[in-house]
């Protein structure tokens, strides 16, 4: 089976191992699949509301909804007593107390409602059918890719757009700019990764191209588009606008035809169609879509640079021109399918990343899928320059992670001596001092327990957690300035309950964030010394360098250091070091 075949083969082992996680969750109580994150219940409809082509937008509220649900994910809404059959739709929006939805047809019958997950492979058929597609091509790119071709250092190209980038950073961006098919990047945490891809995308525009810029999630992309934009770059965010981030909502293509220069024309039309009906009526939608179009084309004809997920590139990027370059974020965490559409459809993709943090998201476990591309290329003997200054972590939190990175990281002199204590209004405290501290649940019989759902909570550790949380708190510590981290989300939904206040989130969605302060608990506490997807590397190496000033973990060391990386952090925090024996219970 040659690679791409492999691949596709890879592809339906996912949707088997979806597809039989969604009949698991499906055949759950209300109130399991609620916890479980794959309902909302019980919901009431607030309003409904007419769209074209028969859709309608229903809000629903409810009391504490959690965040599981987020916008374009698809769900079916039904009454509670068949939460599985009724109407098929997508997340428009949500806040703590209402969720909306765009459904095809008008909900009929009495509430409550419920809102669950529905499966939808759509994306999925669109990667397969880009493998079957690149099969049949025979591109410079292709064949590196397939190794048909040795892989090769790129000649540096200088540009004017590096001047001011540092040397490790500048290394990377004129070997990255000077690759012809492939260039890959080694951004750590905090070595301005982004820095390095805005001034790429400089240069190209300086060059003559219109480069896309992409990423796996729209939090990555509108973080690139804001960057590039504040760089004097012209960039137009694709996708749906209900999920890109607010500070990026003038970018969306929708805003800019809303207020660009056929917006007034397009308006005119919209208010002259309220007064028309019959065929009229119908030659005023067929003149506003022809402005909306002809805006569209104008808009993207003109911008220096489309920012967009691969999810959307796959959905809504058909009618695109492609163009020579394509630079892709978070290339650590992308399962190779996903680039595939892009592989046939440019000439040059720039892929930057860290395969030490978290890889791509699996159910199958496939071990094609949990390769990315990027570490694949890697392996095969790609250049792979890696930034080395960082400007998140203090030194000496730096070091907790300097075994991962062949010890060539430097903290910059403006954050190498930083302190929780050099935040407005914070005064020593117990655990505001040493930043690298341990607290060790070791022979307390602080064991790990299992819910029905199968993940991992820990009661004694999140008790002590609460009581460093609270702690930090009355030293002055701002709870915004807090993050925690744990790998289940059985204990997340308990961090939650104990400190609503409290900014949690599990290893993975907390990846590509930092906060001042990080607590962690890694829950694993038994006497077979079992860590189960704790003892990946990756997902240590996350949650440390999340912290800018002080990072906290919590966890048992007779369990956890049965793995050499969790054993070297606990000697790495020497005097950081705390028994939970003699952690006063005042």
């Amino acid at each position: 089976m040659n690679h791409l075949a492999a691949l596709a083969d890879a592809l339906d082992n996912e949707r088997r191992a979806v597809t039989a996680e969604h009949a698991l969750l499906r055949a759950m109580s209300m109130a399991d699949r609620v916890a479980a994150g794959f309902s909302l219940s019980p919901l009431d409809i607030v309003t409904t509301e007419h769209r074209s082509k028969g859709r309608v937008n229903v809000i629903l509220r409810g009391r504490d909804l959690n965040d599981a649900f987020s916008p374009g994910d698809p769900v079916v809404l039904a009454p509670v007593g068949r939460p599985d059959e009724g109407y098929a739709g997508r997340v428009e929006g949500r806040d703590e107390a209402t969720i909306e939805l765009r459904v095809e047809g008008v909900p009929e019958g009495r509430g409550p409602w419920a809102v669950s997950r529905r499966l939808d492979f759509m994306v999925m058929d669109l990667q397969k059918a880009a493998l079957q597609r690149a099969e049949r091509l025979s591109t410079p790119l292709a064949n590196l890719l397939l190794g048909y071709e040795k892989p090769y250092r790129p000649d540096p190209y200088e540009h004017a757009a590096f001047a001011n980038l540092e040397p490790a950073q500048r290394e990377a961006a004129t070997l990255a700019l000077g690759a012809t098919e492939i260039g890959l990047v080694h951004g750590p945490p905090g070595t301005g990764k982004t820095e390095v891809l805005v001034s790429i995308l400089v240069a190209l525009k300086d060059l003559g191209e219109k480069p896309w810029a992409l990423a796996e999630s729209n939090a990555a992309v509108d973080h690139l588009a804001l960057r590039a934009t504040a760089a004097g770059l012209d960039v137009v965010r694709l996708g749906v606008s209900s999920r890109v981030g607010g500070a990026a909502q003038h970018l969306t293509l929708e805003y800019r035809i809303l207020h660009g220069a056929r917006a007034a024309v397009i308006q005119s039309l919209v208010r002259q169609a309220t007064k028309t009906t019959g065929m009229e009526l119908i030659d005023m939608r067929n003149a506003i879509r022809e402005e909306w179009s002809a805006a569209k084309r104008e808009i993207l004809q003109g911008t220096d640079v489309l920012a967009m997920t691969l999810g959307t590139l796959h959905t809504r990027g058909g009618d695109l021109t492609a163009p020579r370059t394509a630079l892709v974020d978070e290339g650590g965490q992308i399962s190779e399918p996903a680039l595939w559409l892009l592989a046939t459809r440019v000439k040059r993709i720039l892929l930057a990343g860290d395969p030490h943090q978290l890889g791509p998201v699996v159910k199958s476990q496939d071990p094609r899928l949990e390769l990315s591309l990027l570490q694949r290329l890697v392996q095969a003997g790609f250049a792979f320059p890696m930034l080395t200054e960082q400007r998140r972590m203090r030194s000496d939190l730096m070091a907790l992670s300097q075994h991962t990175y062949s010890g060539l990281l430097r903290a910059h002199p403006d954050v190498a001596e930083r302190h929780v204590e050099d935040l407005p209004g914070v005064l020593p405290g117990p655990w505001t001092e040493p930043s690298a501290r341990f607290l060790d649940t070791a022979g307390l019989g602080y064991d790990e327990e299992r819910d029905p759902l199968g993940s991992y909570h820990n009661p004694g550790e999140l008790k002590l957690l609460v009581r460093v949380w609270r702690s930090l708190i009355e030293s002055g510590v701002r709870p915004e300035h807090i993050g925690i981290i744990t790998p289940y989300s059985a204990q997340l939904a308990r961090i939650r309950a104990a400190l609503p206040g409290a900014e949690a989130g599990t290893v993975n969605a907390f990846q590509g964030r930092e906060k001042e302060v990080i607590l962690a608990s890694f829950v694993r506490s038994n006497p077979d010394q079992e860590l189960g997807f704790v003892a990946d590397p990756r997902r240590l190496n996350v949650s440390i360098t999340r912290a800018r000033r002080l990072f906290v973990a919590i966890g048992d060391s007779a369990t956890l250091s049965t793995s050499a990386h969790y054993d070297r952090l606990v000697q790495a925090v020497g005097g950081g070091y705390t028994s939970a024996w003699d952690f006063d219970e005042g």
